[in-house]
């Protein structure tokens, strides 16, 4: 038993290991163009910890949940947005973390070379190489979502996600700081600029 609580508190560690070490993240965002983002100043966390989602690395692993709403926190702020403890607020923020298995598949290869042959041992040779099978590598994914839900109408208004490899880390410092930016490229696209 001790050794899947300690398997599970790992596991979480690498994923936002993941999240911030890897120079191959994607970042992707969705909104609501319905809302009025304009008129958002305060937002509030919803819920004590995580988002609540039954498989949630963030909920198993509350350090790491601790240091991402840190780091949604300082971004929201540097926004001019104002956290809230009571009272109304314009929107509430969520974040959860989840990770994957996965595989990736190369094609078999096939090259072909040709070229000429001694005379004295017929007009030509020829020679090739072929990888028969595919090749498979298995990684493990990791995807970071920030969520902000409208008060007035309780709908989700914006979602910003990132994902990318899991990768390990040699300090915890580097994933913090990592981590930082992970959360810092998501913000970057709220509020949503209307076009």
């Amino acid at each position: 038993m001790k050794t899947r609580s300690w398997a599970g508190a790992m596991a979480a560690l690498l994923l936002l290991l993941m999240l911030a070490g890897c120079s191959s993240y994607s970042i992707v965002s969705d909104y609501d163009r319905s809302m009025p983002f304009g008129t958002y100043k305060t937002y509030r966390w919803a819920g004590e910890g995580a988002s609540g989602v039954d498989d949630d690395v963030l909920a198993k692993n509350p350090l790491i949940f601790k240091h991402v709403k840190a780091a949604v926190n300082r971004e929201l702020s540097w926004k001019g947005f104002v956290q809230k403890e009571t009272g109304p607020v314009d929107f509430t923020v969520t974040a959860h973390a989840g990770m994957r298995d996965r595989v990736a598949v190369s094609q078999p290869a096939v090259g072909f070379a040709y070229y000429r042959g001694h005379r004295h041992w017929g007009p030509g040779y020829s020679a090739f190489w072929y990888a028969p099978y595919p090749t498979y590598t298995y990684y493990e994914e990791g995807t970071l979502i920030i969520d902000v839900i409208d008060t007035k109408s309780d709908d989700l208004a914006w979602r910003g996600v990132a994902s990318g490899i899991l990768r390990d880390y040699g300090s915890p410092d580097d994933m913090h700081k990592e981590i930082d930016t992970v959360v810092g490229r998501v913000l970057a696209r709220f509020p949503p600029v209307s076009r």
